[in-house]
């Protein structure tokens, strides 16, 4: 009974640790030196959490809430895993920050969060909600049919976003939109220098619709 309590208490207090480092991270050796736990049972539990879709490793090393306290992260693991590969490849080649979001009732929840390729200050946006009004919440909305959603930034001058819904498989899909954030004039669908990010927005949203067919 008491080991059940102390494993129960070291995984809550894991947890607590995680959502106050959103940006840096939690590490084995934090987690030991915080928890003051043995480095062999500070990897078993974030090993523990990433198993259960609690928690990923970033390419530094370190570990992150795969989305909020409560959040929906543990039924985006799917859809996540699907679009990890395509969403590198998408920042990559267009050279502006990828979000993947599904559904939530204040509008979209980010669930992964690609950084644009720059050496740029930048603030990782997993687990953030964006409001109805936005691209991601609106290509949630909209058919998948391939139409993309464009929606300019409020809260950033000269930046806007471009959004498309992803395609979920299966008889209670999971709502999934891929959008693109960058200069307004780079992704104003009206605009023949847009072609190249509608064109590899789309081909990307395919590309994971696809991975998650195969998987199912």
């Amino acid at each position: 009974m008491y080991q059940n309590q102390a494993l129960v208490g070291r995984t809550a207090a894991a947890l607590r640790l995680l959502d106050r480092h959103p940006e840096d991270g939690v590490t084995g050796r934090r987690l030991t030196d915080t928890l003051d736990i043995p480095p062999v049972d500070a990897t078993a539990l974030l090993r523990s959490l990433e198993a259960e879709g609690l928690v990923r490793q970033e390419p530094d090393g370190a570990f992150r809430l795969a989305g909020p306290l409560g959040g929906p992260a543990a039924d985006c693991n799917d859809l996540r895993a699907a679009a990890m590969n395509w969403a590198d490849k998408l920042a990559a080649h267009s050279g502006m920050s990828v979000r993947l979001a599904v559904a939530h009732p204040d509008g979209a929840q980010i669930v992964h969060h690609v950084f644009r390729p720059d050496n740029s200050p930048q603030r990782l946006e997993t687990g953030d909600v964006r409001p109805a009004t936005g691209a991601l919440a609106r290509a949630l909305a909209a058919p998948r049919d391939g139409r993309l959603v464009y929606a300019t930034d409020t809260a950033r001058a000269g930046t806007a976003s471009l959004a498309i819904a992803v395609r979920c498989p299966g008889p209670e899909p999971v709502a999934g939109a891929l959008s693109l954030m960058g200069p307004r004039d780079a992704l104003d669908p009206v605009r023949p220098e847009s072609r190249r990010c509608r064109e590899l927005l789309r081909e990307a949203a395919d590309r994971i619709a696809s991975g998650l067919a195969a998987g199912r």
